[in-house]
């Protein structure tokens, strides 16, 4: 690698000027995973998660299954009570439709079902995640209600997220291992790989991936809320692979953040592959 020039020359200052022309607060976290690289922008910012609390909220219940707390196979059936608005199609099914807590957890990410993702919460608890995430470290990132929950929202309690913890949460995910900060190992190879698995299957496509060419695979997660669209993904390049968090408030419409997530992703990837692979780049 010697005689390449350091990683990501420029991308910093370009990624900033964007960043500070767009007329919304944006929070950005880039994560080498097998290469060293690290960019943050306003990332220990602190946003409405919306759908990306889904990602940690995946990783704990991979933590609980390893535990034995849970079993994938167990089935919880639909009640009316918890058909729930928004991405989804649960709420459109059949009353008593039983379902494994593995089938909720690939709805809750691939569908961003929120049906889906309160069945699971009200399984396991707001408490184990927030266990979860404590054990982590993390100071922002937060699971404090269910989805649609506005009566918990008003009460002050609210889900909330930055960019740094989940571009790290995700690094850690796609380097094979997810570790408390006393080093205790919280969820396994097997767990983070299949979790990725999950995460490659995701329906909304139209920010970090949308840009992207054929050769990058990506896993995302994306979120909205009232003026919030986030995106969160691991990116696998022919010559490595990297973590990248754009999280957004105040954006007219989601179609403007969706454009400027997709363009801000395309600029990371351009600028990784101009290190990774410097012959290509030349050419």
């Amino acid at each position: 690698m010697s005689g390449c020039a350091p990683m990501g020359q420029g991308i910093d200052q370009k990624l900033s000027e964007k960043i500070g022309s767009s007329p919304a607060e944006v929070g950005l976290a880039i994560r080498g995973v097998d290469f060293d690289w690290q960019v943050d922008i306003h990332s220990d910012l602190v946003f409405r998660s919306a759908s990306v609390i889904k990602v940690p909220l995946l990783a704990a219940l991979f933590w609980l299954r390893e535990r034995g707390e849970i079993d994938w196979q167990e089935k919880m059936p639909l009640r009316d009570c918890d058909r729930t608005p928004g991405s989804g199609i649960l709420r459109e099914l059949r009353t008593g439709l039983e379902l494994t807590l593995h089938d909720l957890a690939v709805l809750m990410i691939v569908l961003s079902d929120n049906t889906a993702t309160n069945m699971l919460i009200d399984r396991v608890g707001v408490e184990k995640v927030q266990e979860f995430l404590r054990l982590l470290g993390f100071c922002h990132t937060t699971l404090q209600r269910k989805m649609y929950d506005f009566a918990a929202a008003e009460q002050g309690r609210e889900n909330l997220c930055c960019a740094t913890e989940i571009a790290d949460l995700l690094k850690w995910m796609a380097q094979g291992e997810i570790r408390a900060v006393d080093g205790t190992p919280l969820v396994s190879s097997s767990g983070c790989e299949r979790m990725l698995n999950i995460m490659r299957e995701q329906f909304y496509r139209d920010q970090i991936p949308y840009l992207l060419p054929d050769e990058a695979k990506v896993a995302n997660k994306t979120g909205e809320i009232s003026g919030h669209h986030h995106d969160s993904a691991v990116i696998w390049m022919p010559a490595g692979c990297f973590t990248l968090v754009v999280l957004t408030r105040g954006f007219e419409n989601r179609r403007t953040a969706a454009q400027f997530i997709a363009e801000t992703a395309l600029m990371v990837y351009e600028a990784a592959r101009r290190r990774l692979s410097p012959e290509d780049a030349k050419a």
